[in-house]
């Protein structure tokens, strides 16, 4: 499922854009292939705003530049401080803003009026980067930089006082403000990683040892099992026998 936000002022432009996306998707533009997304379509930007202040997450999001109210830069500096990591695409009829656009880590920029091979060929691109980081690892947005985490580097992650702690391999920590859910059904898709404790999401190949109900992690953290002990620790022998034989 991929979602998509629109926030343009422009009804008509707004209209056009989303028959565009839905060509994409459900034309067979996409490989060749039906793929399943969903689509919110605001034209006030303080909407759009409230949207992810809700707490809803959107994978791209599609913004004009000059609208009423708050333009389409200063909406995607809001978002980005509220934890959007998805790609951002800005639509203008002037290149005036090119240039400060890249301040908010936009992905494109499109002059209106709206091609629709331009917005394929955009489309096209974000998909198969997607594809290839839902396979190797996911996307953190943290002080205004996108950065790709792939699984291998994770160790584990804990969320504490709203936020989310990233502890990598190589003794980094990167903390964003977010909730575990936004990235536990990405993260829990891969079999070594798992989650033992409601505040904690693993990787089993960092697990230095199991014992006394708990799982000690590589960096000497500690971190208790209250439930089913006994099928995390039968998992991480698992994984500790199949990457052993992987490597024979």
């Amino acid at each position: 499922m991929t979602r998509i936000l629109i926030c343009d002022d422009s009804f008509e432009d707004s209209q056009s854009l989303s028959a565009i996306i839905d060509s994409f998707y459900n034309g067979g533009a996409n490989g060749g292939k039906t793929t399943a997304y969903s689509l919110a379509k605001f034209y006030d930007p303080r909407e759009a705003a409230a949207f992810f202040e809700d707490g809803n997450k959107a994978d791209i999001a599609i913004l004009d530049i000059m609208m009423p109210q708050m333009n389409g830069m200063e909406l995607a500096a809001k978002m980005r401080e509220m934890g959007f990591n998805g790609y951002l695409l800005f639509l203008s009829s002037s290149n005036d803003f090119a240039a400060q656009s890249y301040g908010v880590k936009t992905f494109s920029y499109i002059l209106k009026p709206t091609r629709k091979q331009q917005v394929f060929e955009l489309l096209s691109d974000i998909e198969r980067t997607r594809g290839i980081n839902d396979r190797n690892g996911f996307m953190l947005s943290c002080k205004g930089v996108m950065r790709l985490v792939t699984y291998s580097e994770l160790m584990y992650v804990e969320v504490k006082s709203h936020q989310l702690f990233f502890h990598l391999i190589d003794g980094e920590i990167i903390t964003i403000y977010a909730a575990l859910k936004d990235y536990s059904e990405k993260l829990l898709s891969q079999s070594h990683i798992i989650r033992p404790h409601k505040s904690f999401i693993v990787n089993l190949d960092y697990v230095r040892s199991c014992e006394n109900s708990a799982v000690c992690m590589r960096d000497g953290t500690r971190i208790s099992v209250p439930n089913d002990y006994k099928t995390v620790k039968e998992k991480w022998l698992e994984r500790i026998f199949v990457s052993n034989a992987s490597v024979m």
